[in-house]
């Protein structure tokens, strides 16, 4: 059957949506909201997710361009179609080598708005052009202007291991937030979308008149797609991809929801599809990690490996709102980086000790973000993980596990860390299984896990179920005896998979593993 729905896949400009005949995920409701509530908002969310479309159609919106809203949320007969005038500026293409860069790039889009508003060239300073153009466009048109800044934080993130081209573009951005402000009678709306959310401190010193609505509850389905938006808008196009696999529409959802669901951005958050690779695996009709290829930050994952993070914490990471909020602590703490980017997020709100656990939000980023961690805390090249990565999955999956601890120990005694003090934490040994079970795809935490569990494994293949036992400087005896008197295995005999069991013994004095014993 052919599929006639049209993805918008990289399409982030509103009337090429709605002209286009695209799908487009109605999310102007949104717009109703923010217009009665405050004047000034910030939004956070991971890249892809559809902050810039956002942006476009505010834009279309505050143009008054009310054709491109037939049969729409905001398209109601109270809405008031009135054009006024907007100022867009989006900093995602900065080129993050350049310290002239950022100031070119505002300086280009400023002087467009300058010819629009017939303003003369001048060389005062950025800020200076942009509380001008705010001041003529508002006495020109009579009309207060609507300021929307796409991907602020572009020029900060892509230069955060450049500490003097960093501070460069930080004080550049400063400047022009401050008008914000300092600007405030000649401003209708404005809206202000990035990654991080830097907690409005030094960069936003200028402009904390900004609502930030990253966390609230009734923002929460903004960006992303929700599970209803899926099933009424793509259930066309989800059958069309069952129909090419062989099963059912209701299996080809659960597929669809272990690998690209899970996000949860607020407290009682619905949960949100990552929309990149939702539409991509849609209109490809196959599974694959489509928002991470697009581009995983190396400043996030040389974070990790700088602090010695321990990996198995991305599985449940207990903070509290705050946490999520800090004061630019990404560069000692990558916690709230790894929420904003979107590799963790919230798995559960405690409303007692209002705390929040994040971990990994599906199966594309568990296994991708894993296999990108690989090779940074192995230390082997890209190829030699590829290679020894393969062997091991292809063992798994045929039940050979005497040569998958082979292929593991091999593994573990080509990392140059044997003698360092994260072997002797034992950090090294956990953190290298804990990727190469994540890279294998078979999402190794059972539900019985919490955030106190060891980290022992349960892996379920098509054919097998293995149960690791893993211990440190231990007997393997007794982590075989350990598998069998707390059951272990009973929760799957009913399954029609063979259950193999593997006790495993790391010992630091020779940093590898010294011993396995596996039984059937």
């Amino acid at each position: 059957m052919a599929d006639l729905l049209k993805y918008p896949i990289g399409i982030q400009y509103f009337p090429d949506i709605i002209e286009g005949g695209y799908t487009y995920i109605d999310k102007t409701g949104y717009i109703r909201t923010l217009l009665d509530g405050s004047k000034y908002y910030f939004l956070s969310r991971p890249r892809r997710f559809g902050k810039s479309l956002f942006v476009s159609t505010l834009e279309s919106f505050f143009q008054g361009r009310g054709e491109l809203f037939k049969g729409l949320a905001i398209d109601t007969p109270d809405t008031v179609w009135e054009e006024r005038p907007v100022i867009t500026i989006s900093l995602n293409t900065i080129d993050p080598h350049s310290e002239d860069a950022l100031r070119k790039h505002l300086s280009s889009i400023f002087r467009e708005y300058e010819k629009k508003f017939d303003i003369e060239d001048n060389d005062d300073d950025l800020s200076s052009r942009f509380t001008r153009i705010l001041r003529i466009a508002f006495e020109n048109t009579g009309k207060k202007v609507a300021v929307l800044i796409d991907e602020y934080d572009g020029p900060i993130l892509d230069t955060l291991e450049m500490e003097e081209l960093n501070n460069s573009f930080r004080m550049t951005l400063k400047s022009i937030f401050s008008v914000l402000k300092s600007a405030d009678k000649y401003i209708h709306f404005a809206f202000v979308t990035g990654i991080s959310r830097f907690s409005h401190t030094s960069l936003f010193s200028g402009a904390n008149n900004l609502e930030d609505i990253s966390l609230l509850d009734e923002f929460a389905g903004i960006c992303g797609i929700t599970e209803q938006e899926l099933q009424s808008d793509f259930m066309t196009g989800i059958g069309n991809f069952a129909e090419r696999k062989g099963i059912t529409p209701d299996a080809m959802l659960a597929l669809l929801k272990e690998n690209y669901d899970g996000y949860h951005f607020t407290e009682r958050c619905p949960d949100i599809y990552n929309p990149f690779s939702l539409l991509c695996a849609l209109k490809q009709k196959k599974i694959s990690d489509f928002w991470f290829r697009a581009g995983t930050p190396s400043f996030l994952i040389n974070a990790l490996r700088r602090d010695d993070f321990f990996l198995p914490e991305l599985d449940c990471i207990e903070v509290t709102e705050s946490d999520l909020s800090a004061k630019e602590s990404y560069l000692n703490n990558p916690v709230s980086l790894l929420f904003e980017s979107g590799y963790v997020t919230i798995r559960h709100f405690d409303e007692e000790r209002e705390t929040f656990t994040l971990g990994l939000p599906n199966k594309e980023v568990a296994e991708s973000f894993s296999k990108a961690l690989l090779p940074v805390y192995s230390g082997m090249s890209v190829t030699t993980f590829r290679n020894s990565f393969m062997k091991m999955r292809n063992a798994i999956l045929d039940g050979n596990a005497d040569l998958f601890m082979q292929l593991l120990k091999t593994f573990l005694q080509g990392n140059p860390y044997g003698n360092t003090r994260m072997a002797e934490r034992e950090t090294y040994f956990k953190n290298n299984i804990y990727l190469i079970f994540k890279a294998l795809g078979f999402m190794p935490r059972s539900e019985e896990q919490t955030c106190n569990a060891r980290m022992d494994v349960m892996l379920r293949t098509p054919r097998f179920i293995y149960i690791f036992e893993l211990k440190t400087n231990g007997s393997v005896d007794k982590a075989m005896n350990q598998i069998d008197e707390r059951s272990y295995s009973a929760p799957y005999m009913d399954e029609r998979r063979r259950i193999i069991r593997i006790a495993a013994n790391y010992s630091t004095k020779i940093n590898n593993i010294d011993s396995w014993e596996i039984q059937e």
